[in-house]
């Protein structure tokens, strides 16, 4: 799966380490977003289920954070309030961004959100994805959540970003 965004910056003969900077700058723009529970339209991501799941402790979900609070069964843990509530109580939150307070902020075990990274880069073009460890997952989630891209508000902010940063403006 691929997303694709094509900017129209300053014409400059940019370097390599120039493009990942405006890279990791979409890549803050894009976590902070997130983080607010918003997906690249800047609607509020749909709300978790609240039917009620079992999760496997065989399943890569259970693997990715073992779940906590639910009603222990022989082969997995019951969560009567669904997701929604698997994911309130076993979920690490990171006070690391300010804001990052959304109950749909596509964070669970955080190992998404790291894995969402400046995968390649040359003096005219970069590329953002997501790592093997969660590719699969992630695409899924970009697919149903659409977190991948930016609005029109937020290219502006980015353009803005270049140009402060390489144009003194």
């Amino acid at each position: 799966m691929k997303a694709t965004l094509s900017l129209n910056l300053p014409a400059l003969n940019l370097t390599k380490p120039v493009m990942t900077a405006i890279a990791q700058d979409i890549l803050a723009i894009i976590k902070i977003r997130i983080y607010k529970g918003l997906d690249y339209n800047l609607n509020r991501f749909r709300a978790y289920s609240n039917k009620p799941i079992y999760i496997s402790y065989k399943s890569t979900t259970y693997k990715r954070l073992k779940p906590k609070g639910g009603i222990k069964k022989a082969n997995s843990m019951l969560f009567p309030g669904g997701y929604a509530e698997y994911k309130e109580k076993s979920r690490k939150r990171s006070n690391a961004v300010e804001g990052q307070t959304a109950a749909v902020d596509l964070t669970l075990s955080g190992m998404m959100l790291q894995n969402f990274v400046v995968l390649d880069s040359t003096n005219t073009k970069f590329t953002i994805g997501l790592l093997p460890p969660v590719q699969d997952y992630g695409f899924a989630v970009n697919q149903d959540r659409g977190f991948i891209g930016l609005a029109k508000k937020e290219v502006d902010q980015l353009i803005e970003i270049v140009k402060a940063n390489l144009l003194g403006e």
